[in-house]
């Protein structure tokens, strides 16, 4: 089993411990749908898939497993991710700082990154909350990111 599949699998045991079945639907819906968007960036962007699928994976585990406040919920889940990514001791010290990183700043959806990790979990989150119903408003702040998102996305690839 893969490195990505196995935090998966510990996700999926914290997803199956939440007492309401409400919550473990949109614990799943949504990590697993920000986790493929990420893949799907991920590819895009020529960054590593397993590194963004997982940043994505965790980037909420605290507002789901531990019930964090939306104001502390990025910061928790890094720490979380943190010992988690540690403990498997399936990551390098250098991806688990990217991952850490990425999730500790992807509720800032105004600012630019330099980490392309923060920058495909940062869409992928807007991605995720968009699709799971396009008729729902989204937050001011990812609106201006989703615009240019899916201008992106909209530009052909060239291959040279």
């Amino acid at each position: 089993m893969d490195r990505l599949e196995m935090i998966r699998m510990k996700v999926d045991q914290m997803i199956q411990a939440l007492a309401d079945e409400n919550d473990r639907k949109f614990a799943y819906i949504h990590l697993y749908g920000t986790s493929q968007f990420a893949s799907m960036l991920a590819i895009k962007r020529r960054a590593d898939v397993t590194v963004a699928a997982t940043a994505a994976m965790l980037h909420d585990i605290a507002s789901y497993a531990y019930n964090v406040s939306e104001a502390d919920h990025a910061k928790r889940s890094a720490e979380i991710a943190q010992e988690m990514l540690t403990g498997s001791k399936l990551f390098q010290e250098d991806e688990i700082k990217l991952i850490t990183h990425a999730i500790s700043v992807h509720s800032d959806k105004q600012t630019k990154d330099d980490n392309v990790y923060a920058e495909i979990l940062k869409d992928a989150d807007v991605m995720s909350h968009y699709f799971y119903n396009p008729k729902i408003e989204i937050s001011d702040k990812e609106r201006v990111r989703l615009y240019y998102l899916l201008e992106m996305l909209e530009k052909k690839n060239t291959v040279s």
